[in-house]
């Protein structure tokens, strides 16, 4: 089972995201967070597989996050990298690229 943490600031948004991945086979909802801070606590408690990540939070973009979440797991070796798609409204090609370089996959 494919473990995700589903981060949006919108709670409406975010329910939506997670109603999706609980209907898709071979995946459930870990946890929810709704700014970057609680991002990061929650992906160090629940260890998710994946993390699908809005851009604008209200306390830090999502780029941010992914990048903590990186050097976590480069500060411990033992750590699964998790995974990133980035669902958001940003369309700007340089965000896009930033997201890219991070280290999220779509």
């Amino acid at each position: 089972m494919t473990r995700v943490l589903v981060v949006d600031d919108d709670f409406m948004v975010a329910r939506l995201h997670s109603r999706y991945v609980a209907a898709v086979d071979g995946f459930t909802v870990a946890g929810v967070a709704h700014s970057g801070a609680e991002a990061l606590g929650a992906a160090e408690r629940l260890r998710p597989d994946l993390v699908l990540l809005d851009i604008y939070l209200p306390d830090m973009d999502g780029i941010a996050v992914l990048r903590e979440l990186r050097a976590a797991e480069e500060r411990d070796p033992g750590r699964e990298p998790v995974d990133a798609l980035f669902i958001t409204a940003a369309r700007d090609a340089g965000v896009v690229r930033a997201a890219l370089r991070a280290g999220a996959l779509h």
